[in-house]
């Protein structure tokens, strides 16, 4: 928004001024989903896992990322995700993706030999803007373990505004686009399920 801007260059004045103070603790930042399995929902009709989440580049890293200038993007120093963004991003996936379903996703990598069907996902963008918005571009595919075959092949864009100036609200605005980016997996995985074996 219109103070976005002049919030994440603060850090930076800041700097300039403290005249050798320390500098604020970092703020983290976990990625958690709201949505949760309903209670009663232990056996799944169809064993499905979310297996690869594979992150752009310039995602690999704990500082929230935001693009300041047409193509140059900015890793905030002083607010940070508190967790390795693959891993939290797989289990955010797993919880929203379930509770859509109604019945639990898999999320534990270690186990894949049990799957019946597995989703590979790809986020190439996931940052907010000096504009005040934030914007998520990912792909997914759906796999049949048994074949290693490609059962289908999906991709997701959105944008989506900030409610307030600041990295609270970003991460707020990061969270909806990630839980929309969820449903849409889900929905594409609605049609295996009458199909396939129970498990």
């Amino acid at each position: 928004m219109r103070m976005f801007a002049l919030f994440l260059l603060a850090p930076l004045l800041l700097a300039g001024c403290s005249g050798g103070k320390k500098a604020p603790e970092p703020t983290a930042y976990l990625l958690r989903a709201d949505a949760r399995v309903p209670d009663g929902l232990q056996n799944p009709s169809v064993r499905i896992g979310i297996n690869r989440v594979a992150l752009a580049d310039y995602l690999g890293q704990a500082g929230i990322v935001v693009a300041t200038n047409g193509d140059q993007v900015r890793a905030a120093r002083q607010h940070l995700w508190a967790e390795p963004l693959d891993s939290a991003i797989r289990v955010f996936l797993r919880d929203a993706i379930s509770a859509d379903l109604g019945y639990p996703v898999s999320a534990d990598t270690g186990r894949r030999q049990n799957w019946q069907y597995r989703v590979d996902v790809r986020i190439d963008e996931w940052h907010g803007s000096l504009a005040g918005d934030a914007r998520i571009l990912a792909s997914w595919l759906v796999i049949d373990v048994a074949t290693d075959g490609e059962l289908s092949r999906h991709r997701f864009e959105q944008t989506g505004t900030l409610a307030a100036d600041g990295y609270d609200a970003l991460v707020a605005a990061q969270t909806r686009l990630l839980d929309a980016f969820a449903t849409k997996i889900a929905d594409s995985l609605r049609d295996i399920k009458a199909d396939a074996p129970a498990g």
